[in-house]
């Protein structure tokens, strides 16, 4: 799914004459500061551009398309000199008595293109940036984030409040054996608050909080009373989603476990985890024979635990395990998995990993 930034022009990406409120000549057409670089910024983190735009009267001796036609040409030339380049140009050409079907905040002027593009526009992470309230209301009236231009907020803490924010997602999830929630944020610093009813599964799920620097809230209710194992399953279910969710479109992380495998030793006991984030779920394991229970957690479920994990976030995962301390084996395969999820998804460019273009 693609996030979109809908732009207004005058007033947002070119400055709107105070007394006219209408860029007439080549002349008048002046950026604002800082649009060059934030678009860039916007169009290297894999955002489309669409522009819409409100032009009293265009075609009419008093906004002639032909100016306006070479003002969008002429500030388009320097866009794409930057490698900035929008996919679509609405706009409508209506004065507002005339009450149409197409001048913002209404959608009409977007034409088909919500519903050509339904389910593949992230909704959630687009957004709509403009100067005056009727843009601010198109956003709403969309289903996207609004954002004001003005005196308080530039184009470049537009770019900085959008693409630094932290990298999370919360998950509800709730069926006849369980309730669910989880706030995961990748780019924590560690904070955990646990609770499942499960002692040792609490703990053993901190150690992906700490050990993968994210902040990480779970909490659970499950039905106990019958055994451990809707609990157990419906959690890493949840917390897969949560974490693929959090990841986005996976544009500038690192994808492998950093060096390609993690080795963890704790004791005796030895874990080996290779991770891909490549939406290609997998999960190839091997461990020793271990007692059945450490603590309240049943030893058969640690499997069960990983797989449905790799279902539902898309990892392709290897795991292997040595030892003879079955708490130190489990507690061993958690920090090692944490510390390869931690690594995965570090961010160290903007592209995506991958020659097919996506993760």
């Amino acid at each position: 799914m693609k996030k979109i930034l809908f732009v207004d022009r005058d007033g947002t990406l070119i400055q709107e004459p105070p007394v006219t409120f209408q860029v007439n000549s080549l002349e008048e057409m002046v950026l604002l500061p800082g649009v060059i670089s934030a678009l860039k910024k916007f169009s290297e983190a894999g955002f489309s551009l669409v522009m819409v735009t409100n032009q009293d009267g265009l075609g009419t001796d008093a906004n002639p398309r032909e100016n306006y036609e070479k003002i969008n040409k002429k500030f388009l030339e320097i866009f794409a000199g930057e490698g900035i380049h929008f996919e679509e140009i609405f706009e409508c050409p209506h004065f507002p008595e005339e009450n149409c079907e197409c001048r913002k905040p209404k959608i009409g002027i977007l034409g088909s293109f919500l519903k050509d593009n339904r389910g593949n526009i992230d909704f959630e992470n687009s957004y709509m940036i403009g100067d005056r309230k009727s843009d601010m209301e198109f956003a709403e009236n969309i289903g996207v984030v609004g954002i004001l231009l003005d005196e308080n907020t530039s184009w470049n803490t537009i770019a900085t409040e959008i693409l630094e924010r932290p990298r999370r997602a919360i998950v509800s999830r709730k069926t006849k054996e369980t309730e669910i929630f989880i706030d995961m944020n990748l780019d924590g610093s560690g904070k955990y608050s646990i609770d499942t009813g499960l002692k040792f599964f609490d703990h053993m799920l901190e150690q992906i909080g700490k050990h993968g620097n994210f902040d990480l809230q779970i909490s659970c209710d499950g039905d106990l009373e019958i055994d451990e194992h809707h609990t157990i399953e419906d959690v890493a279910l949840t917390l897969g989603e949560v974490f693929k969710k959090a990841l986005g479109d996976k544009r500038g992380i690192t994808r492998y476990a950093h060096a390609i495998e993690k080795i963890l030793p704790m004791d005796e006991a030895l874990a080996t985890v290779s991770i891909d984030i490549s939406n290609r779920p997998e999960f190839i394991f091997s461990a020793p024979k271990m007692r059945e229970y450490v603590g309240d957690f049943p030893t058969e479920l640690l499997q069960h635990f990983y797989q449905s994990f790799c279902v539902a976030s898309g990892i392709n995962m290897h795991m292997k395990l040595e030892g003879k301390n079955t708490h130190h084996i489990v507690e061993i395969s958690f920090k090692a998995f944490a510390r390869c999820l931690r690594d995965g998804v570090k961010v160290f460019g903007t592209d995506i990993v991958s020659t097919k273009g996506v993760l």
